[in-house]
């Protein structure tokens, strides 16, 4: 399947992390603090909270029993799921004013079945199943759209750069030498023009992008790979080991080997 549902009803926080995927998290009962970016925000039944792999987050339950679900979709299925770039927008533009939350109000019962409606589809399988996750979650986007379209801004809206076409470059080059002043003579302003212009669109300076696109790629590597740290820094633009092992630590709190054993430790534990 394109996509992932979960339900969670444990009361566990959980501190600063970022995931290798898209995430939309809804909150069914009780509520939490959710800390995105350094900004707080809190959330109650209704509410629906958009994060992207650039989104340096944390939780901490207040009211119990707090009951949500998370819809995750790894980063290669979000083009292929919709493409419609007006609805893509809720999950890529979160540039510094971005709110993150949704309150869905009177409109709560409607989107408590869509939620429930996504487990029953991953619980059921089928031929169909990815086209009917597909469905609900477009109804889920559009019913928000049609709520905050403040949420929704194309990015041609917001600079006169072609953010979104410069985002696809660098998701595609992450992993090549980066050089903002070569990138910015490709759109002919200067590198302060359009760090600021993306920044202002994305949350992120190009450089965090790309270096944060390396880490996240660093990640589904140590997990789903037996490469060793070397070849895992050389394939994420790190020709330096000794950098490449700093700067996850930097992200991650923890070196790639200590990443990788904490992963395998988990597996042998879930499958003993």
């Amino acid at each position: 399947m394109a996509f992932e549902i979960k339900y969670n009803d444990q009361p566990t926080p959980h501190g600063m992390h970022t995931h290798t995927y898209y995430e939309m998290l809804y909150v069914l009962s009780g509520s939490a603090v959710i800390t995105v970016r350094q900004r707080e925000f809190e959330c109650g039944p209704g509410s629906l909270i958009f994060l992207n792999p650039f989104d340096e987050h944390a939780s901490q339950p207040l009211a119990l029993p707090y009951k949500r679900y998370y819809l995750l979709m790894p980063t290669t299925q979000l083009k292929a799921f919709h493409n419609n770039v007006l609805l893509l927008s809720v999950f890529r533009f979160h540039g510094e004013q971005f709110p993150y939350v949704v309150q869905v109000g009177p409109r709560k019962p409607r989107f408590d079945t869509y939620f429930s409606m996504l487990m029953d589809v991953q619980r059921e399988g089928g031929t169909f199943a990815d086209t009917r996750m597909e469905a609900l979650m477009t109804l889920i986007l559009t019913d928000t759209q049609i709520m905050r379209p403040d949420l929704f801004i194309p990015a041609n809206q917001l600079s006169f750069l072609p953010i979104q076409d410069i985002m696809n470059q660098l998701d595609v080059s992450f992993c090549a030498p980066f050089s903002l002043q070569v990138l910015a003579d490709q759109y002919h302003v200067s590198p302060g023009c359009l760090s600021a212009h993306f920044r202002r669109v994305v949350g992120i300076s190009p450089m965090q992008y790309v270096t944060q696109s390396r880490m996240q790629h660093a990640r589904l590597l140590l997990l789903g790979s037996e490469l060793s740290i070397a070849s895992i820094a050389e394939q994420c633009g790190f020709p330096d080991v000794s950098n490449f092992v700093r700067r996850f630590r930097l992200q991650f709190q923890q070196t790639p080997l200590q990443f990788r054993q904490k992963h395998q430790a988990r597996q042998t534990e879930k499958n003993a």
